[in-house]
């Protein structure tokens, strides 16, 4: 049987299935709005860094256009310092004065380092006593220069920690190889740096914080706009603070950098010069949103117009994403309330459709099961209407010919009934004088006639077959008015007593019945009905059998009782429904099909277990009683 769901579920599923479709498109909807929002913020203050690193980039241009102009010069006063040296003597207050009197781009500073890479004395005081020597790249660098590998070293250009100022170093060994003598290049843009780093906060929205980043091959230096002038740092602290920015870098750009331990503990390796490839990967530009933290930050970063130079400019823009998560937040409730409002369409349409429509079909369905006509649904949808009008058309119609039908039947009923009345008295007839008829024979003594015997045993056997029909017919016909009470009975003398009855008519189909019967079996039953279950399957026994042995048993058991009719024949094709109402196995085979509906109507009415199945040959019937 095929799975049914009834109209009102249906209905619930496909507005279930739409709503969550709607949720599903809303929700999709809201997510590309969302991200088309997110981008734009995005895109809108990627294009303000752009122009902040361009700002910057001019800055860095002039800088680095100094350092080169002077580079010619820079290096003529650098070969002359060790003229300006004698016995460890060396005025570098005085070297320093001479050296600016006439410089045009920038200042000059003169060191003295010693052999502990320590800077001695100096025009710049807070560089005296300086320990070079921490940081082990320039370690090296002096190294080189004290053993003569190298003849002079010039650096990239450095920003000052203490003055933020941009400084080119050259070094030369002094001529008893005692000290090296330094000379750097000083190019001050901080005032012009600072202007323009307070018009970008100004006029910039939604930066909330600004940070520029001096970067040279070893050292990433932050520019302080609020303190220009801060205490000398040392090398060290200055390398982990280059390591942190560097860190952070490397988080938000996603790159995988395999970096060795042991150079970043030693201090060695370039990880300033690193940054350049981290951005060349990211296309100059790297980004990241935290919308937790309230803040989309950018870093990009300005090589100069000199792609020679090793000076380049980071820079970090912080945008507040206050804004941004307030619009994304109204939009989530702007499309909160489109989904209540689609909802709660939807549900109204639900509402009318199970109020209405549903409703309408539900009653007359219900008018339906109650065989009523249908008068209080009056529908504007045409093909309910149409249904209704058609069902109490085919009601009325059907109605009437349930009455005539149901007085045939009555009529058929009540012709039963008195025809079985009518047989009764004629059988009783035909029984009393056959029976006066046996006794004349007897005492004439032709009964010892076989062919005579023979006559007289068929027509008792017939007479006994048609007696078994007449019972089978007066149980149905009184079934629906008598009441058939049970009473504890012994089924072993009432099963004796028909195999008794039947035994004439088993000899007559050259048959026998071979019993095993306990003893004093009882059960609670009404005997009428008992003798009808016993009678149909002796009955059908004799009647389909192919052998001529029948066998008939009761035992009982502990808590129960066996009965079971076997019989030699063709195994029965449909166990189950050879005890339904009307259905023959064999139709070639005359009969009225009834005798095993009325044995299966018994077994209901008193809980007894009944089957048939195949074995040995035999169809065998059995029978549980449950005591």
């Amino acid at each position: 049987m095929k799975y049914r769901i009834k109209l009102d579920k249906i209905v619930l599923l496909f507005f279930f299935i739409l709503s969550i479709f709607i949720f599903a498109a809303l929700f999709f909807q809201y997510n590309y709005s969302k991200n088309v929002l997110i981008q734009n913020f995005v895109n809108k203050h990627y294009l303000d860094t752009i122009k902040i690193r361009e700002s910057f980039k001019s800055l860095l241009d002039k800088a680095q256009y100094y350092f080169k102009t002077a580079e010619d010069e820079n290096l003529k006063f650098l070969n002359t310092l060790p003229l300006f040296y004698s016995k460890g003597n060396f005025d570098v207050n005085g070297i320093a004065k001479i050296l600016n009197e006439n410089s045009v781009f920038g200042k000059y500073e003169v060191f003295k380092i010693d052999r502990n890479y320590k800077i001695v004395d100096g025009s710049y005081k807070p560089d005296i006593g300086y320990d070079l020597g921490k940081f082990k790249a320039y370690k090296q660098i002096l190294n080189d220069v004290f053993t003569g590998k190298k003849d002079i070293d010039i650096s990239s250009p450095h920003l000052d920690v203490s003055s933020m100022n941009l400084k080119r170093y050259y070094l030369i060994v002094s001529p008893d190889k005692k000290y090296l003598l330094q000379l750097a290049f000083v190019v001050d843009m901080f005032k012009d740096a600072k202007k323009l780093y307070e018009k970008i906060l100004k006029s910039t929205s939604d930066l909330k914080k600004l940070n520029i980043y001096y970067v040279d091959n070893y050292l990433i230096t932050p520019i302080n706009f609020k303190n220009r002038y801060q205490q000398k740092l040392p090398l060290n602290i200055m390398w982990q603070r280059t390591n942190d920015i560097f860190q952070k870098i490397l988080k938000y750009s996603n790159v995988k950098i395999d970096l060795p331990k042991k150079d970043i503990k030693k201090q060695n390796i370039m990880l300033a010069k690193l940054v350049e490839d981290i951005f060349r990967t990211k296309h100059g530009v790297i980004k990241n949103l935290d919308l937790d933290r309230h803040q989309l930050v950018f870093f990009t970063i300005i090589k100069g117009v000199f792609e020679k130079s090793n000076s380049r400019l980071l820079i970090e823009t912080v945008y507040d994403t206050t804004k941004l998560e307030a619009n994304i937040e109204s939009l989530r409730k702007r499309f909160l309330l489109i989904f209540l409002a689609v909802v709660l369409g939807v549900f109204i349409i639900y509402k009318f459709v199970i109020d209405k429509v549903s409703y309408e079909i539900k009653e007359i369905v219900s008018h339906m099961k109650q065989n009523k006509k249908v008068e209080n649904v009056s529908s504007f949808i045409d093909e309910i209407y149409e249904l209704k009008n058609r069902y109490n058309d085919y009601h009325e119609k059907i109605n009437q010919e349930i009455a005539k039908n149901r007085q045939l039947l009555e009529e058929n009923k009540r012709f039963i009934v008195d025809t079985v009345h009518q047989i009764k008295t004629p059988m009783s007839v035909i029984t009393l004088n056959l029976d006066y008829v046996k006794n004349i024979l007897a005492q004439k003594k032709v009964l010892n006639d076989n062919e005579v015997n023979e006559s007289i045993e068929e027509v008792d056997a017939a007479i006994q077959m048609l007696l078994n029909s007449y019972n089978d017919l007066s149980y149905i016909a009184s079934n629906e008015t008598v009441e058939y009470k049970p009473e504890m009975l012994n089924l072993s003398q009432i099963v004796e007593e028909r195999i008794n009855f039947f035994s004439l008519i088993a000899k007559a189909n050259n048959k026998e019945i071979h019993a095993d019967i306990d003893k004093d079996v009882y059960f609670n039953i009404n005997r009428i009905e008992f003798e009808r279950l016993v009678d149909n399957n002796i009955s059908n026994a004799i009647k389909y059998s192919k052998k001529k042995d029948i066998y008939v048993s009761l035992k009982k058991e502990e808590d129960r009782i066996i009965l079971k009719i076997e019989s030699y024949g063709e195994r029965i094709k449909n166990p189950i429904e050879v005890f339904e109402k009307n259905y023959r196995e064999h139709s070639h085979k005359r009969g009225l099909g009834i005798g095993l509906n009325i044995v299966k109507n018994i077994c209901e009415k008193y809980q007894i277990s009944y089957k048939t199945y195949y074995k040995d040959g035999k169809n065998i019937f059995e029978y549980i009683f449950s005591i």
